[in-house]
């Protein structure tokens, strides 16, 4: 069934999952030790905080998908990468310097690292000026994809759409993974071979522009519910086996990452809250501000986490920072790229 969803008003549902989403990914970072020592006990219930927030990062590209697929029927494309490159590129670009500067005044990193030109672009590229970055050249990828893409936002693509969507699920979200957990050595060659976000981007488009039935809805539901209890029980038991992490369910592409996304996205699209809060145009701008404030939240907030870490000589194992350390980053960083946002020159940097 097609959805009515497709209007030219801001759409509210967007900014709540972009608000969850950033929230989520704070949240993943605050509860880092998931990726430290399994056997001690504060591994396990970082563990479920990964788990549950990992929907975070697909969503933010089903969002790109949802928002950028039918682009053409606003504009051009050299319009589109303008816009883009000013949004994303330029902000990422003057955070990735600013991130590398800072971290070699806080001794984080030496001179040395980046004494030549060659050097300090392997840096940047590398993200090892920051681990998070990484995120940027994905979206920047699905952007550089995106004029391919857009041609898809048809309706009388959609099944074909969907039908790619199955194919991915089963070659690339299911078998590709499943089966090295069962001592099968699958080849990685046979897959659809789209890049593992493009497949969030269709995602995205397709479940913004139609609505689900109610028995779709509860398989999605229960089957995302099957996933994430599957991931943990599978790393939980395999890490502490093995005294390391061990990641063989860790990949946004994986099926049950892929199912836990949909069904937050769905979840979220579905409330009856949305047309209350649209109607009321107080909390409706409220959520926009806020909503706009996340690439910025993600550009800085580990700088934020090193200062509260470091200034208030905080442990990062302690359930207190693990859950209040989540509230704290995100509003602490919140109020700064909201300020940002009012100057003139650094709102450029923070868009």
């Amino acid at each position: 069934m097609k959805s009515n969803n497709t209007n030219k008003e801001r759409v509210v549902y967007y900014d709540i999952l972009n608000i969850l989403a950033m929230i989520s990914v704070v949240a993943m970072h605050v509860n880092g030790i998931v990726h430290g020592n399994p056997r001690k006990s504060a591994w396990n219930t970082s563990l479920v905080v990964d788990c549950i927030c990992y929907w975070a990062v697909p969503v933010f590209m089903m969002i790109s998908g949802a928002t950028l697929m039918n682009y053409r029927e606003k504009y051009d494309t050299k319009t589109f990468f303008k816009k883009r490159l000013l949004k994303v590129l330029v902000p990422f670009v003057f955070w990735a310097i600013f991130i590398t500067v800072w971290k070699i005044y806080t001794k984080q990193m030496e001179f040395k690292q980046i004494s030549s030109v060659k050097k300090f672009l392997n840096i940047i590229l590398t993200n090892k000026e920051e681990g998070t970055y990484y995120f940027m050249f994905e979206i920047l990828g699905i952007y550089l994809t995106m004029p391919l893409l857009s041609l898809l936002a048809k309706d009388e693509n959609r099944k074909t759409l969907w039908f790619v969507v199955l194919l991915y699920f089963i070659f690339n979200g299911v078998l590709k993974n499943v089966t090295p957990l069962i001592g099968i050595e699958y080849n990685n060659s046979l897959t659809i071979q789209l890049g593992n976000y493009v497949i969030f981007v269709l995602l995205g488009y397709l479940l913004s522009t139609q609505d689900l039935t109610k028995k779709q809805k509860i398989a999605l539901y229960i089957s995302a519910v099957i996933g994430l209890l599957f991931r943990y029980i599978i790393t939980f038991i395999l890490s502490k086996q093995s005294g390391v992490v061990v990641k063989n369910t860790w990949g946004y592409s994986q099926w049950h990452s892929i199912l836990l996304a949909c069904a937050v996205f769905v979840f979220i699209k579905d409330l009856k809250i949305n047309e209350k809060i649209k109607k009321n145009n107080k909390i409706a701008y409220v959520l926009k501000e806020v909503s706009t404030c996340s690439f910025g939240i993600y550009l800085i907030h580990r700088i934020i986490m090193y200062y509260q870490i470091s200034l208030l000589d905080i442990k990062v194992a302690t359930i207190q920072w693990r859950t209040l350390g989540i509230i704290s980053t995100y509003i602490i960083t919140l109020t700064i790229v909201y300020i940002l946002k009012k100057i003139p020159v650094l709102k450029r940097f923070v868009p």
